[in-house]
């Protein structure tokens, strides 16, 4: 039992750590890729399914967020870009956390975390 007590606060800190690994995956491809808004992905979201749930999105969007097709025609292109920058290094970066996980390394914190005790 006494066992028990000693491993769980460090399988906590485990999680905690990979979780908080995932977070900044996301603020790094931020960084690296530039920001959009949840507009503006949205916008994107629906412009890639079809040019009609584009113009029903932006439509319903114009009165709560000022939006319109004119916004949309001169930044689309900028928008998507960036998105799709994010979506491949927040996936790049899942994909190396994954590989590491497989090879049986600790993500970086988690090992700073069990190394310091804390």
């Amino acid at each position: 039992m006494n066992h028990l007590k000693a491993i769980i606060p460090f399988a906590v800190c485990i999680a905690g750590s990979a979780l908080a690994c995932t977070a900044c995956q996301a603020q790094e491809a931020q960084r690296s890729c530039g920001f959009v808004t949840g507009v503006q992905k949205r916008v994107v979201e629906h412009a890639d399914r079809s040019v009609e749930s584009l113009r029903g999105y932006v439509t319903m969007e114009h009165n709560i967020s000022g939006i319109d097709m004119d916004d949309v025609k001169e930044s689309l292109d900028t928008w998507r870009a960036t998105v799709r920058c994010q979506r491949e290094v927040a996936a790049a970066a899942a994909a190396a956390t994954v590989a590491k996980q497989q090879a049986g390394e600790q993500p970086e914190a988690a090992r700073q975390v069990v190394v310091s005790g804390r």
